[in-house]
């Protein structure tokens, strides 16, 4: 993200406590062309997997677009002068930069120009070792602000209890790209999957330990409120990935490792001018972990009623929300045989259990 954009992402991260349902992970890439000539104005076609297809008077641009994923296109000023310079410009939400680069390299600037241009730096063989294979667990975060006078050392927050949101990391040797997914759906009921290559250079840094985003999918996005003690800290974690709603994080992502613990860090600037931190410890299988990984909602053929494998002995409190993140359900004590799903519209849902330690577990459950 660009300095020049933050001030519109500042203003929106502040009026989010005003919203009363706010999602919080926006996977996609959105990258802007100026299209210099109208001639050039693809004509657009909608695909039945949800993406689009575009159509170039120039097939080698369409053969460009063909070999990736394009979500929308669309024009970014709609409302401007039709005579003016910002009627030029079009947003693409794909999910590869891969497809910018290539653009960039192989059409006219006459033809397009680009809000931005990408490069990247060789991911370092310390990272690949730290993060290759690896499952680490957030368990704290910070803001370093030398304009409030807060810092780590006075203002570091654990994360609620019975919070867990774990990443599974992996490194894709012949893309030179550190990958990040979720292992499970987050407390906020939102899950991703990236790739990211190493930093660009800025001139500010070093690059050793840095990464930028470079791949992502649609992933899993869930409506939240602002009370909701996940939201602030996916807000934060998404922002700091570059797949936020509401981005206000800028520059590379640093990567480092506490060397008297082993914890990894995920170092930031933001727009507020101070540094976004969350610390992750390597991944144990929890008790209460390995006890909700034994359960699974599930309606039984011919029987309307809500069931869940593994519950039996357990005191567990539900919350059912529908796609669009609207809490549906909320009971305490739950039994088999006692929620009946005849009165749901068929779709998909998130089931999320808790127990009375205040651990939670949330689910995907389809409903046919």
């Amino acid at each position: 993200m660009q300095k020049k954009d933050l001030i519109y992402a500042i203003l929106l991260l502040f009026s989010c406590t005003a919203i009363a349902q706010e999602n919080l992970l926006c996977p996609l890439l959105v990258d802007v062309v100026k299209i210099q000539q109208p001639a050039y104005i693809p004509i657009i076609t909608n695909n039945t997997d949800g993406t689009v297809a575009l159509s170039f008077p120039d097939q080698a641009i369409t053969t460009i677009f063909a070999a990736y994923s394009i979500y929308d296109f669309y024009q970014s000023y709609p409302n401007s002068n039709p005579d003016g310079e910002l009627f030029k410009y079009y947003s693409i939400a794909h999910d590869n930069k891969n497809l910018i680069t290539e653009l960039d390299t192989n059409v006219a600037s006459d033809i397009f120009t680009f809000d931005l241009s990408y490069s990247t730096t060789p991911i370092s063989a310390n990272l690949i070792d730290l993060l290759d294979g690896k499952t680490y667990e957030l368990m704290q975060y910070c803001n370093n602000s030398t304009e409030s006078g807060e810092n780590c050392e006075n203002s570091t927050y654990n994360v609620p209890e019975g919070f867990e949101l774990q990443i599974d990391f992996g490194y894709d040797s012949e893309n030179d790209m550190i990958t990040a997914a979720t292992s499970s759906l987050s407390p906020c009921g939102n899950a991703f999957a990236i790739g990211m290559k190493g930093g660009f250079d800025d001139s500010s840094a070093a690059l050793d330990n840095t990464l930028q985003l470079w791949t992502t999918t649609e992933g899993t996005s869930s409506a939240s409120e602002s009370s909701d003690p996940c939201f602030q800290i996916e807000l934060m974690l998404y922002s700091m990935l570059d797949i936020g709603c509401i981005a206000y994080n800028y520059g590379n992502l640093s990567v480092n490792q506490n060397d008297e613990n082993g914890q990894v860090i995920l170092e930031r600037e933001n727009g507020t001018f101070s540094t976004d931190y969350m610390i992750f410890e390597e991944a144990n299988l929890s008790v209460a972990t390995e006890t909700f990984s034994k359960m699974t909602p599930f309606q039984a053929e011919g029987n309307p009623y809500l069931q869940i494998r593994n519950a039996e002995n357990q005191a567990l409190n539900i919350e059912i929300f529908d796609l669009s993140g609207k809490r549906v359900l909320a009971e305490t004590g739950f039994e088999n045989d006692k929620i009946n799903l005849s009165t749901y519209t068929n779709g998909l849902y998130f089931i999320k259990l808790s127990n009375l330690n205040n651990a939670q577990k949330v689910f995907k459950f389809l409903k046919n």
